[in-house]
């Protein structure tokens, strides 16, 4: 996880709304799969950014700060401050004018510099930053990495949801960020809670839920027959023994091998996560 997926001012990044114009009912924007990561390309302020999708993080656009230096970025007063799977992060936010996904336009957007805790710095990468869960709050979002696409869906007003937008459905539990994608699963393990995370490279939880049920990882793994999501079971699934410093309020993350496999829409507006298998079509997944 070299991701952030903390943020402690999330409440402030949700209230710096930024203002967008979609092209009819929904926006479809390719996807490109490449080291177990799905890449989307921004258009920032009239240059093109290749960005990570990252549902576990909840803020608006992380840019790499050879991105930011490039848009001259204008830098605001507020510092945002979180915490990434090896310690405490503190990165300088910038406002953009105009960010562009597909036929998505957000004007006025809050993003910030990325930055990492001391023992977990990236090694190279092509992606200049990620894309995170801020701006996407009002709609239905619909992940299919087997088609290679993600699909932004305004919901109509009595919600209705879309063909794509079914399956069955998970209700978001966190009570301490109820808009974030974080669903309640009954495994082997027992109950954990998981955040549906596109940007983590495999599905894992914490060593401390491993060591708490009394089962043994083989290979820093370990599987699980139950993974029970919604009243449906998803298992067997093989979960990653991450020894990361998770905070004790959730315990884990679904990542890009469960992405893979399933059509994930992320119901914003409904707070709820809705799965259906993927197509038998197969992803390229490098």
């Amino acid at each position: 996880m070299n991701r952030l997926v903390i943020c402690a001012s999330t409440a402030l990044i949700t209230l710096i709304a930024a203002n967008v114009t979609i092209a009819g009912t929904s926006v479809v924007v390719p996807l490109r799969l490449e080291d177990r990561s799905a890449f989307l390309t921004a258009k920032v302020d009239g240059i093109e950014v290749p960005l990570i999708l990252d549902t576990g993080d909840s803020s608006n656009v992380v840019l790499a700060k050879s991105v930011l230096n490039q848009l001259k970025a204008i830098p605001i007063s507020v510092s945002w401050a979180g915490k990434d799977s090896h310690g405490e992060v503190q990165s300088p936010e910038f406002r953009i004018a105009r960010l562009q996904i597909g036929d998505a336009l957000f004007t006025n957007v809050v993003a910030r510099q990325e930055a990492h805790s001391p023992g977990n710095q990236p090694g190279d990468s092509i992606h200049r930053g990620y894309l995170g869960t801020g701006l996407m709050k009002a709609y239905q979002v619909v992940i299919d990495f087997a088609r290679k696409r993600l699909t932004l869906v305004q919901p109509t007003r009595d919600r209705i949801l879309t063909k794509q937008c079914r399956g069955t459905a998970v209700p978001f539990t966190l009570n301490r960020f109820p808009e974030e994608p974080v669903t309640e699963a009954n495994t082997d393990l027992g109950k954990v809670i998981l955040w549906w995370d596109s940007g983590a490279q495999m599905t894992g939880v914490a060593r401390r839920v491993v060591e708490k049920a009394g089962m043994q990882a083989s290979d820093g793994r370990v599987e699980t027959k139950r993974l029970q999501l919604g009243g449906s079971n998803f298992g067997p699934w093989v979960f990653n023994s991450m020894n990361a410093d998770l905070p004790p309020f959730f315990d884990g993350f679904i990542g890009y091998d469960f992405f893979l496999k399933h059509v994930v829409c992320m119901d914003f507006p409904g707070r709820r996560v809705l799965i259906q298998p993927s197509t038998p079509k197969t992803a390229n997944h490098q």
